[in-house]
């Protein structure tokens, strides 16, 4: 009966030796400070989601995590990073379309859980959140000619009433007294 206790006693130590010795490390590597997530949508171009495609990160040729989407084209993956890996370059996949993700995060900051939003719209690469509005990268330059133009335009007719204003000062009547002179002559 001794023996008996002892057995169990030593596999009661045994077992929360190992419980302490695996959850101890998936701790670790839950830690903020362990995780980079990346996370983000896979949507066509009408926005829709695009489901059950596979999403992969690269570290050069190495496979560092996959996902795939949900039915919203939503997809999230854990990837073990620690504070040497800032600046790495990434390489996300899903389908034929590919970005390059530089690691970045805060590493003075140990709680904050460390995320990367990344999204394909239609083949293009967006960083961050997607809003429910979205300016394309060409969008940033047509408005810049757009407005370019608005200038342009805006400052000819200033120049124009300016020199209206000059005619109008030279000759008070303006050409209005020329036409009802030339009216009479008729």
């Amino acid at each position: 009966m001794n023996s008996n206790r002892s057995v169990r006693i030593l596999a009661a130590l045994v077992l929360g030796f190992l419980t302490f010795a695996i959850f101890g490390q998936l701790r670790a590597e839950h830690e903020a400070d362990h995780r980079y997530n990346i996370r983000g949508y896979l949507l066509d171009a009408s926005d829709r989601g695009i489901a059950d495609q596979k999403v992969l990160v690269f570290d050069g040729g190495k496979l560092l995590a996959s996902a795939e989407t949900d039915q919203s084209g939503y997809y999230s993956m854990h990837l073990h990073l620690h504070d040497e890996d800032l600046g790495r370059k990434l390489t996300l996949q899903a389908g034929s379309s590919k970005a390059q993700l530089r690691v970045k995060f805060d590493p003075g900051d140990k709680t904050t859980v460390r995320r990367h939003d990344a999204n394909f719209v239609a083949g293009d690469f967006y960083e961050g959140e997607l809003g429910r509005f979205r300016v394309p990268p060409w969008a940033y330059a047509a408005a810049g000619l757009a407005m370019f133009a608005l200038t342009l335009v805006m400052l000819e007719k200033r120049r124009r009433a300016k020199l209206r204003n000059k005619a109008k000062a030279v000759h008070p009547a303006g050409g209005k007294a020329k036409e009802k002179k030339r009216r009479k002559k008729r």
